[in-house]
């Protein structure tokens, strides 16, 4: 009723409006129509089902589904004929069924969502968590650098998003758009004032939310472009950094695939354009006067004297050549600039920095270092193990390839077990939280099972209540019948009505739910008096009349005197009819007996008699009937009298039952009117528990909405649950990865086989079906065998120092360093056999260097040693009975490549690069844990030398290891393996270099001087020690002299080496005597001059 009411209403009213612009002729309607449906729901959810995500997310699918349904309103609702007032009602274009990615599309916001927001959270995502390969794949349902379609145009083919794809008028350059807000309305054509109301509206929505930039992105869209192409470049550079931090042949490679894609992205750098003109320096009121700002507060402003970037006069076409050509105004320009996008252009500065690393062999952290050939060996145990307890492999494989920690096993293992203290708490956190929210939700579960039964309570309540209003309203019946009783004995008893029982009662009773009660703990008192008076009125009875009782009835039967007449006159009733039947038997055998006419008889007759003379026969018989009639009349008589006296004994026992009846009726009124009362108060108690019920409703419901609502809710506790898993598993992740790196620190530490076969930290401490519960015990308990392990087998080995010289090591190195500030050197294996055969283990704990030179005061010795790459022995077993090493192959040696570590000396005396050289440091000291076989690198100054480099005599690495001992077989083959490369000059390089101007100096001042060949004495006591016992075979002499900054080698001729080698081995001369002519071209006659000769030699038996 009411609704059709309002239909007409409006209906009404419409036809009023209709009337009234129907008669105005001016009046012009425009109806523009919008999809308010999402016309592709089902297309979408069948393309995901079939094609997954790949397929719903396509621009081609998209496209054609505009392009075959986009018709469909058109094609349907076009009208047949011309509708009517056309010049009045105007339709614009029918809506296209498509997938709206418009600015006010009612379902463009789902759509940019679906189709653009969500794809890209979710690789973002995923490139914060290290997965970029699954992020690539996300962006690339947004943008694919990598798409090959030709279909497509080349601007378009990238954007795999319809937004981005559609051609826009306002997608410019921001100076552009920022030159378009300042051109003055009047000189913009329709669609640069359709883009500049765009772009100010996008203004206005920033002023008005300031920190919502999504506002502004809508109506700018090349700025969600912008944000996608950035984030897939930090997508492909955080992906190249993580491989390039592996620090493998192969991972670099592949790091250096992300970056080049990278720089093909960005492509050639910005160049810089130099500033147009010079801007006048305006205040604000000279800006604002000469004109309105823009939105943004900018405005453009002549630039003074200059012709920005037009250095030649434009030419005149179909014009004389001769005629005065118009010069170029004078050029405009933002007053204020557009500021430099930093992070913009920051990516060509990342993009380039990491290739020009890789590119020149050097790590991520600018560190020049050689790589191995191969990546370390994988284990497939462990993989199987892995993969058994569900970790990725890939993050395995990339721990493999994890630098060595700087810091020491023991300081990793107490940070490890810190972490997992850590996890143990949040591992308790989270099992409270889930305790917590499982108290909530249980606690919501009770409080809405509270409610419900609470509402079947209520409704039991109000049935309760109801029953005792029955109950009273029974009572009220049943008073009817006891009030009916009393007025009919009231009537019978010819009593007059009580004005105390009246006919009818009004209740006071609550008869509405909603009622207040009557009864109160306040008001009790008094409310229950009034009740009492009410309903509780006294009505008045009747005495019962005296009763008169015989001495039997007192006795046995409480007879009263006529009912105990009534006995009398039965009994002599009974007697006189005894004796009336007697005398009639009598009678009767009379009259059948023989009886004589006269008899005499002698009658006693209640004492009084006489002997008379009866006539017998007839007579006799007529005279013996009289007496039983006479007693029959007695009998007769007396129950007579019989019933007159139980007549009256019984109207005096009805009238008392009347009065007992009027008493009991006025009684039981009485009563009743007690038991209403009673049942008021009944029905009071069932109304108040029913009103308290539905109070505990409103009380339970307001917990209930107080649990819903208060902050440590279910939903808190599930936020904290999900917020503290994922804690929990970084934690854990964390730790486990301490842990790890600690256990491959012991490992490298210890290097013994029983550590190396002994996986202390395992794969299956992560139980994702408990929520890893217990985990951070378990890998509690884990390190600290781990850490008891550290310790018994953490024995002490052999404490060794080598002392080398540069010189005699490698003779030809000392010069080049005096000559170029750097060198090379290798230490080979026999160096240190040579003090203790069959040592293997051969660690460096602690590297120092001494460089003898003359220096001045305070001057530093500032030379950087690195170590270039180094080899382990791990093993004393003989491989095929040989003890060198077999091809890089080899399984006994252990090669370390990677980051060149590197120390800077000071003083240049013992130094080791250190303030302190503490070997209990819990970092690794530098070179710490290399092989002792090593290559170094040596570098001085180059161009800033601070002293003479020539007065360094020599350079000595003083290298101290740890070593162990290899047993009896493997010392014999290492002495013989000693003998075998001092026999071969290739293999033991040994040589002597001289100075011929500081070793030699008398000889040195005559050939300078004199015009003689340099003549010396070269004496058996120069070569080593170790070559006393055994025959010395000179294999070359090299000269080598200083020039230009350059060492030039040079080999003398006209030398034996046989007669030099037959003479230092003779045991009366122990000596060989050396002419070397002048070349003039590195031996001259100059005192400046700095000429060395190395002698190379072998060492044979004796």
């Amino acid at each position: 009723m009411i609704i059709s009411k309002i239909r007409e209403f409006h209906k009404a009213k419409d036809m009023i409006w209709l009337e009234l612009f129907t008669e105005r002729q001016d009046t012009r309607f425009t109806y523009t129509f919008e999809n308010f449906f999402h016309p592709f729901v089902g297309e979408l959810i069948e393309k995901l089902n079939k094609e997954s995500l790949s397929g719903m997310l396509d621009p081609n699918f998209h496209q054609e589904l505009a392009d075959k349904f986009g018709e469909f309103f058109k094609s349907y609702y076009t009208p047949l004929n011309e509708p009517p007032n056309d010049q009045l009602v105007q339709f614009t274009d029918f809506p296209l069924k498509e997938i709206d990615v418009s600015v006010t599309g009612p379902y463009a916001n789902y759509n940019w969502e679906l189709l653009f927001h969500i794809p890209l959270t979710i690789a973002v995502h995923l490139s914060k968590n290290q997965r970029f390969a699954e992020a690539q794949r996300w962006f690339h349902f947004i943008f694919d650098p990598t798409c090959n379609d030709t279909s497509t145009p080349p601007l378009q083919r990238y954007w795999k998003f319809l937004a981005f794809r559609k051609p826009t008028n306002c997608r410019m350059q921001i100076d552009q758009l920022l030159a378009l807000l300042s051109k003055p309305d009047n000189e913009c054509n329709d669609e640069e004032r359709k883009c500049k109301s765009e772009i100010e509206s996008g203004y206005e929505a920033i002023m008005s939310d300031p920190f919502q930039p999504h506002k502004v992105a809508r109506t700018r869209q090349v700025a969600y472009q912008y944000c996608v192409v950035m984030k897939y470049l930090d997508n492909l550079i955080a992906w190249g950094d993580h491989l390039f931090r592996q620090d493998t042949m192969e991972s670099i490679n592949e790091a250096t695939l992300r970056y080049v894609l990278a720089a093909n992205i960005l492509g050639a750098r910005p160049q810089q354009i130099p500033q147009s003109g010079k801007v006048p320096p305006m205040t604000f009121a000279k800006l604002k006067s000469g004109g309105r700002l823009d939105t943004l507060g900018n405005k453009l402003v002549d630039l003074e004297g200059k012709f920005p970037l037009n250095h030649g006069l434009p030419r005149m076409q179909g014009k004389d050549p001769d005629a005065a050509a118009p010069l170029f105004g004078i050029g405009r320009a933002l007053y204020f600039c557009i500021p430099r996008n930093d992070k913009l252009l920051g990516y060509w500065d990342t993009v380039a920095d990491r290739l020009f690393k890789i590119r020149n062999c050097i790590n991520i952290e600018g560190v020049v270092r050689q790589l191995a050939l191969f990546d370390p060996p994988l284990d497939p145990g462990m993989l199987v193990k892995a993969a058994a307890a569900g970790i990725d492999i890939g993050s395995i494989v990339s721990g493999l390839n994890r630098p060595v920690s700087p810091v020491r096993c023991l300081f990793l293992i107490q940070k490890a077990l810190e972490l997992c203290n850590e996890v143990r708490g949040l591992g308790s956190a989270l099992l409270s939280a889930i305790e917590k929210g499982d108290g909530e939700r249980l606690a919501l579960l009770r409080q809405s099972h509270e409610i419900k039964i609470q509402q079947m309570q209520q409704e039991v309540r109000f049935l309760q209540w109801k029953q005792a209003q029955e109950a009273t309203t029974s009572l009220l019946t049943s008073r009817k019948t006891a009030l009916e009783r009393l007025h009919f004995y009231q009537r019978l008893l010819g009593l007059p009505a009580d004005q105390n029982a009246p006919d009818t009662l009004v209740l006071d009773r609550s008869t509405k739910p909603d009622d207040p009660p009557k009864l109160t703990e306040a008001n009790f008192d008094e409310a229950y008096a009034a009740l009492v008076g009410q309903y509780d009125k006294s009505v008045a009875t009747q005495a019962f009349p005296q009763l008169s009782l015989t001495d039997q009835g007192r006795a046995r039967l409480h007879l009263t005197i006529n009912e105990d007449d009534e006995f009398e006159h039965l009994k002599r009733a009974r007697d006189s009819a005894l004796l009336a039947s007697t005398f009639n038997a009598i009678a009767a055998g009379l009259v059948s007996s023989p009886i004589p006419e006269k008899t005499d008889v002698d009658l006693h007759f209640w004492g009084i008699g006489g002997k008379v003379s009866i006539p017998v026969g007839k007579a006799l018989v007529a005279a013996s009937k009289i007496p039983g009639d006479i007693a029959g009349l007695i009998a007769a008589w007396e129950r007579e009298q019989a019933g007159m006296a139980s007549k009256t004994a019984a109207y005096e026992r009805r009238a008392d039952e009347w009065l007992l009846q009027h008493n009991l009726a006025a009684h039981e009124l009485m009563q009743i009117g007690r038991q209403i009362l009673t049942s008021l108060i009944a029905e009071q108690i069932t109304h108040q528990e029913y009103l308290n019920v539905r109070k505990q409703i409103e009380n339970s419901e307001e917990i209930d909405r107080f649990l819903h609502e208060k902050f440590t809710n279910e939903e808190l506790y599930s936020w904290m649950q999900g917020e503290l898993s994922r804690l929990y598993y970084q934690y854990y992740r964390f730790a486990f990865d301490t842990a790890r790196t600690a256990e491959q620190t012991m490992k490298l530490e210890l290097m013994r086989p029983e550590v190396d076969a002994t996986d202390h930290i395992k794969f299956n401490y992560w139980d994702g079906g408990r929520k890893g519960l217990l985990s951070g015990e378990a890998l509690y308990l884990d390190i600290k065998r781990m850490e008891m392990a550290y310790h018994e087998n953490n024995k002490r080995e052999y404490e060794l120092t080598k002392h080398l010289s540069l010189r005699q090591l490698d003779p030809l190195a000392l010069p080049a360093l005096k000559v170029t500030g750097t060198c090379e050197v290798t230490v080979p294996e026999w160096l240190f056999d040579l003090d203790n055969p069959g040592h293997y283990m051969r660690r460096i704990k602690n590297v120092s260097l001494s460089i003898p030179s003359v220096t001045g005061p305070y001057t530093s010795v500032s030379c950087t040693l690195s170590l270039l790459r180094s080899s382990l022995r791990k093993s004393p077993v003989l491989k095929d009975d040989e003890y060198a090493r077999q091809g890089s192959e080899d399984d006994r040696f252990v090669d370390y490549f990677g980051t060149v570590q590197s120390i800077v000396t000071s003083s240049g005396n013992n130094d080791s690069g250190l303030f302190e050289a503490n070997l209990r440091d819990e970092r690794f000291l530098p070179f710490e844990g290399a092989g002792a076989v090593s290559a170094w690198k040596l570098e001085l100054p180059k161009d800033f030398r601070q002293f003479d480099y020539d007065t360094i005599s020599d350079v000595i690495l003083h290298i101290r290891y740890t070593a162990r001992q290899g047993g009896a077989q493997i010392r014999d083959k290492a002495v013989e393996h000693i003998r075998k490369i001092m026999s071969e000059a290739d293999s033991s390089r040994l040589a002597l270099l001289f100075s011929l101007k500081h070793d030699f100096p008398i000889e040195w001042h005559h050939f300078v001087t004199g015009s003689e060949n340099f003549k010396t004495e070269v004496k058996r006591d120069c070569f080593p020690y170790f070559t006393r016992d055994n025959d010395i075979t000179i294999d070359a002499v090299l000269l080598c002299a200083i020039k230009g900054g350059k060492l030039e080698p040079h080999t003398p001729a006209d030398l034996n080496f046989g007669d030099l080698t037959e003479a230092l081995n003779d045991k009366d001369k122990k000596a060989f005597g050396l002419s070397l002519a002048p070349d003039g071209a590195v031996l001259v006659r100059k005192k400046e001059a700095n000429v060395f000769v190395a002698i190379k030699y072998s060492v044979g038996s004796a």
